[in-house]
């Protein structure tokens, strides 16, 4: 495997397990609001506390954006790889609180931000 293949595997894999973090997310945004009996009742909570299911939509976002940035940045600025895929595997194991992308996005993210770790850009 060249050191383009693997640098675009880390690229796409990290940018769609950002999007799927964002689409995960976003349904608990809308089911929140629109549909919040459907929602098990989280531990800690009165029923379902509205209030506890939009921080989650918000941190959520910050984590699915944050994965796309690492993404991004992994493909315009790869001197940085390091910083990027570590970004990357963060916020996509974080992002477990909120369902993780399906679940999918949370491991693509890991793979993603490991690829981006292991590759070697000058040879």
């Amino acid at each position: 495997m060249n050191q383009y293949s693997k640098s675009t595997k880390a690229f796409l894999l990290s940018l769609v397990a950002g999007i799927l973090i964002l689409s995960n997310t976003i349904l608990l945004g809308v089911a929140t609001m629109w549909f919040p009996e459907i929602i098990p009742t989280l531990p800690g909570s009165s029923g379902n506390d509205t209030t506890l299911l939009y921080q989650l939509t918000a941190i959520g976002l910050v984590f699915g954006v944050l994965v796309s940035i690492g993404a991004i940045m992994l493909h315009v600025n790869p001197v940085k790889k390091k910083a990027w895929g570590i970004m990357i595997m963060v916020f996509s194991l974080s992002s477990v609180i909120t369902g993780g992308g399906f679940i999918i996005g949370f491991i693509l993210g890991i793979i993603g931000g490991t690829f981006a770790l292991s590759w070697k850009p000058n040879g």
